[in-house]
């Protein structure tokens, strides 16, 4: 535990600590914009996804599921990473729920050009795929123990 951190420098610490938090922002920011906005829903997003994605938005009952679950991942795992609170839980879940937005859109052309958006070109990249990557970076490492509520959480288990 103290070894991992002893090797890094001082701005390795802060930069892993700032990407921790600006991603801990991104998605508390996107969660909370979704809670308040009463007609938001997944629904678009997951009709113009594939497989079992788009299966979801054909039942009301799973996409209510869907949309109460990535509202409040996003605010949760938000808050979480901002905080330095379960850390690596966070960085993990968040991950795979990028992951799981990613694979069931992804940046893929069937006629073997790249995609046109209106955030620019992309094949096989976007966003999304640098962001769950980033957070398999920030889950590395203890970020929480370096900056966050993490090394309390680590003083009470030891108290214990």
């Amino acid at each position: 535990m103290r070894a991992e951190t002893e090797v890094l420098s001082g701005w390795q610490k802060l930069l892993l600590i700032v990407l921790r938090f600006v991603i801990g922002w991104h998605f508390f920011f996107q969660g909370f914009g979704k809670v308040i906005w009463p007609y938001w829903s997944a629904e678009g997003y997951l009709k113009a996804s594939w497989g079992p994605f788009q299966r979801i938005s054909e039942s009301p009952t799973l996409l209510a599921i869907a949309d109460y679950a990535t509202m409040w991942a996003l605010v949760i795992l938000g808050l979480f990473l901002m905080l330095g609170l379960f850390t690596r839980f966070a960085a993990i879940m968040g991950s795979l729920l990028l992951f799981s937005f990613f694979f069931a859109l992804p940046p893929l052309d069937y006629t073997g050009f790249v995609n046109w958006s209106p955030q620019g070109t992309e094949l096989y990249v976007d966003k999304t795929l640098i962001e769950a990557i980033a957070l398999l970076l920030v889950g590395s490492f203890r970020t929480g123990r370096m900056l966050g509520l993490d090394i309390m959480v680590d003083y009470w288990r030891q108290r214990r």
